[in-house]
């Protein structure tokens, strides 16, 4: 077992990316300076591995419920350190890829003989954690280690969906948008196949109106034109209404924009999958703008004091927070532009508020909603879509225009005090207002969070 001593790591005069050893130091005045190994818990570093200063104190001053610690860590490379910044936990992100590395601590007790032994031959200390047990984030970097641990084979974590699929589709003209709309749908395999509702608001262009006649011939799909002054939130649930009047028995509605489109097959079915995780009741894609940086990689909580997507014009490869961008993982919210919700959860919900945000943060709303009932929002980052952001809406910003996003935006902070908010599945040490990850400083440690 690792009790190791504390270490001196050496530092490099600047970090890359601005979050290197540099930065674990200046964390680390933050902390207690006592350093001895915590008592109560056991854990294994592994042999190029130590207890980082102050670790030790404020383990054990971890809350009594709190029967396994995932901490940050520092990572020696080159003579430089990389900070291992993480979010709170995530067993959905676990399932695929190992990103609480050995930096996992267990209060004594909770590991039976045989767990007890594995950890100490060696055995990823994620894997040992027993379903049910309290996990909890220490947002320090508590373990130091001397090189990158070789990555654990991905665990498959394959499901069934849980059955038919219906997207519904707000759109007013733009033909070529909702054709492409409509072809990401229709291209996708499933069994039954997925249906689709479009909901037309006042569409006028001919070549728009002569596509919905031959829709009339297509069994997956219905329109329903509904001329009314604009209102996306009420347009998503009069079609997820519609969807079960039409088809019957629907398990999860596909929000989905008339601006996005399919670069290849096989994005819905990751979905589908990654809803039927236990307690997940939203899933979002990976959006990319036509240059194909990111669009949309999840959504920051907090943001500008409301919300922000995550990655937003980074590149493509942008690995994300503890690199989560290459399996599902859980977020707070995620955009409605291409959402996949259980329907159970939707009619226990109520669809969207459309009265409250009846253009923009009803998805964010939504998830929030979603999150205080009880269920997960994931993202799964497999499922890769075109936006062609606001292309369909490009009008000149009036003044009512203006002050509903402003009524919007407060109706957001007011529900959801998102003003000053830590999303618990960003770092804090993040600065939220940067939606390009950059590490910030600050004034105290920020507390162990579940």
């Amino acid at each position: 077992m690792n009790a190791a001593e504390n270490v001196a790591p050496p530092w490099c005069d600047a970090a890359p990316d601005g979050a290197g050893a540099p930065a674990a130091a200046a964390i680390w005045q933050l902390g207690p300076r006592r350093t001895a190994p915590p008592a109560g818990w056991v854990f294994a570093l592994g042999p190029d591995g130590a207890l980082a200063p102050g670790a030790g104190a404020l383990i054990e001053a971890a809350p009594a419920a709190a029967e396994v610690l995932i901490s940050d860590d520092v990572t020696q490379m080159d003579g430089c350190g990389a900070l291992g910044l993480k979010p709170a936990f995530d067993p959905l992100l676990l399932e695929r890829m190992d990103y609480a590395g050995r930096a996992v601590f267990f209060r004594a007790g909770v590991l039976g003989s045989a767990a007890l032994a594995a950890l100490e031959a060696g055995a990823p200390p994620a894997t040992l954690i027993e379903p049910g047990r309290r996990v909890a984030h220490l947002p320090y970097p508590a373990a130091i280690f001397a090189a990158p641990a070789a990555a654990p084979p991905a665990r498959p974590a394959s499901r069934a969906p849980l059955g038919p699929v219906a997207a519904i589709i707000p759109n007013r003209n733009s033909p070529r948008l909702i054709r492409a709309a409509l072809a990401a749908i229709l291209a996708e395999d499933g069994a039954p196949a997925p249906v689709a509702v479009v909901i037309d608001n006042g569409s006028d262009d001919p070549e728009t109106l002569a596509f919905y006649e031959e829709l009339r011939r297509e069994p997956r799909v219905r329109v329903e034109r509904r001329p009314a002054p604009f209102n996306f939130a009420a347009m998503v649930n009069r079609g997820a209404a519609l969807a079960e009047a039409e088809f019957g028995e629907i398990a999860a509605f596909l929000l989905l924009n008339n601006d996005i489109e399919a670069p290849k097959r096989g994005w819905l079915r990751p979905m589908e999958e990654t809803l039927a995780a236990p307690d997940v009741g939203v899933v979002g894609a990976k959006l990319l703008f036509p240059d194909r940086t990111i669009q949309h990689a999840g959504v920051i909580v907090g943001h500008g004091g409301v919300a922000g997507h995550d990655l937003k014009g980074a590149p493509e490869s942008a690995p994300g927070l503890a690199g989560r961008m290459a399996a599902p993982h859980l977020r707070e919210a995620a955009t409605a532009a291409a959402m996949l919700v259980r329907a159970d959860l939707w009619r226990a919900l109520g669809g969207f508020d459309a009265r409250a945000f009846p253009v923009a943060f009803n998805d964010v709303d939504f998830c929030l909603r979603a999150g205080a009932a009880g269920w997960r929002v994931a993202l799964d980052p497999r499922a890769v879509l075109l936006h062609h952001e606001g292309v369909s809406r490009r009008r000149p910003l009036s003044l009512s225009r203006y002050l509903a996003h402003r009524q919007e935006r407060a109706a957001l902070r007011s529900r959801h005090m998102t003003v000053g908010r830590i999303d618990r599945f960003e770092s804090p040490w993040r600065d939220p207002e940067n939606l390009t990850p950059t590490f910030r400083m600050l004034k105290t440690l920020p507390p162990i969070r579940f």
